[in-house]
């Protein structure tokens, strides 16, 4: 197998773990065939390359935990040394013939990310971290082996990842009796654990994108101007919807037009009756599945609205439709909600692409992004508030390159806090609303 050691500038963070070697050009270097992705402006030639090192096979993952202290050398330590530990699927056991798994994609970019943060932060904040890193594997079985058979994950205090959803259900629970932070930076579930105020989920669930949706439509628009569209099995999260629109004061609850499952157009489905003459009427399809349902629907909607103002309001997955034509997107005034929205005119932005490209041949994609905001932000907590930082989330909103985080605590009793009670979680709840217009989906000013 093909490994990489990265020794980080004033970081001194030694890492091992199979990776796409850095290069400007798809070549074969040590028998491995590289194609890294092609930069989106041209950059210096120049690049410097990580160290490669090549390791025997073994029957073990080669992705070994490596520990090294990341040390503030320009600053005074407070002596306190924090363990955080990356879970990721770099999936080490499907490579075959020293290549890299396609799907280790995700945890080669993340990780990426997340050292370029943790350079900054050795140089910025106040703080010693060890850190740790492990290949999660696919399955669970493997996954729940590593948990029950490495004591040094007992040394750990905060654990950032894993990423696959049964995972994720596994390291909460496993967490939760051990008392350790978990940073769940990418599964958006819902109710995964209970009474576990340490799990701290940055990715926001579905609930909380049904609410930020009707919180933008209610501030716009009356809930008898407003339905909900789906399918049969999909009409569990008009609830989210309907509790919303309620605890915003409403009595009058959204219209829902409910289609059986199996329902492959509009055609037999009366669309003029939700038309509103002289005011706007507003869908909401809390769908992302099926691209061709959501055509038919923009199909039906342009046949029939004549002169009538409509608005569309759509899921995070209608960014990567291919078969909806733009047009329909513009004219049905079509919005979507989305976790992360990347400025690439921004100078942050360019600054983390160059700095990414510089430190391994290739652009960043939201996963880098992801996992560079996910760590800079827990490093930050832990440099102003140390490992009670679970408990300062709601005082401290945090501004990231892709993603803001804005936490609230989510209790199972219907989202009542007594004061006394522990929260079964912290969930990231900032959804940002974006609109179809000349660049694609982007936030609208209004």
């Amino acid at each position: 197998m093909k490994t990489i050691v990265f020794v980080c500038h004033r970081v001194p963070l030694l890492l091992i773990f199979s990776v796409v070697v850095v290069s400007c050009n798809p070549a074969i270097h040590g028998g491995v065939a590289v194609s890294p992705l092609k930069p989106t402006k041209p950059m210096s030639s120049h690049v410097p390359m990580d160290t490669v090192h090549w390791t025997p096979a073994a029957t073990q993952s080669p992705i070994k935990n490596e520990s090294s202290p990341i040390r503030n050398n320009p600053r005074p330590s407070t002596g306190e040394i924090y363990h955080i530990a990356f879970m990721l699927p770099f999936l080490t056991k499907q490579a075959i013939s020293g290549t890299v798994p396609d799907k280790s994609r995700l945890a080669l970019q993340f990780y990426a990310g997340a050292k370029i943060a943790l350079e900054e932060v050795s140089t910025v904040e106040n703080i010693n971290v060890t850190v740790d890193t492990w290949d999660s594997q696919v399955n669970d079985t493997d996954f729940q082996a590593l948990l029950n058979s490495t004591p040094q994950l007992n040394k750990t205090s905060v654990f950032i990842g894993p990423i696959r959803a049964s995972h994720v259900a596994l390291m909460a629970e496993w967490a939760k009796t051990r008392h350790k932070i978990v940073i769940s930076p990418e599964t958006p579930n819902a109710d995964i654990t209970s009474k576990n105020p340490d799990f701290i989920q940055t990715n926001p669930s579905l609930r909380a994108h049904c609410s930020a949706i009707t919180q933008h439509i209610r501030a716009l628009y009356q809930p008898e101007l407003v339905t909900l569209v789906c399918k049969q099995k999909e009409s569990d999260r008009l609830p989210y919807f309907q509790e919303k629109n309620n605890q915003m004061g409403s009595s009058k609850r959204f219209s829902e037009l409910v289609l059986p499952d199996e329902a492959t157009n509009f055609d037999k489905i009366d669309l003029k009756k939700y038309l509103k003459p002289g005011k706007t009427a507003v869908f909401v399809l809390p769908s992302w599945g099926s691209q061709d349902f959501v055509m038919a629907f923009l199909r039906k909607l342009k046949e029939v609205k004549g002169a009538n103002a409509v608005e569309v309001y759509g899921m995070p997955q209608w960014q990567s439709f291919e078969v909806i034509d733009a047009e329909y997107f513009t004219d049905m005034n079509v919005h979507i909600s989305a976790a992360s929205y990347i400025d690439y005119s921004d100078l942050r932005v360019k600054a983390f692409q160059q700095r990414f490209y510089e430190s391994t041949g290739t652009i960043p994609d939201e996963d880098g992004f992801n996992g560079y905001d996910v760590t800079l932000f827990t490093a930050k907590m832990l440099a102003r508030y140390g490992l009670s930082f679970p408990e300062h989330l709601e005082d401290a909103p945090f501004q990231g390159l892709h993603e803001t985080f804005v936490f609230s605590k989510t209790f199972s009793n219907g989202g009542l806090d007594g004061g006394s009670n522990k929260p079964d979680y912290h969930e990231n709840t900032k959804v940002n609303i974006l609109r179809f217009g000349k660049s694609g989906f982007e936030p609208e000013n209004r």
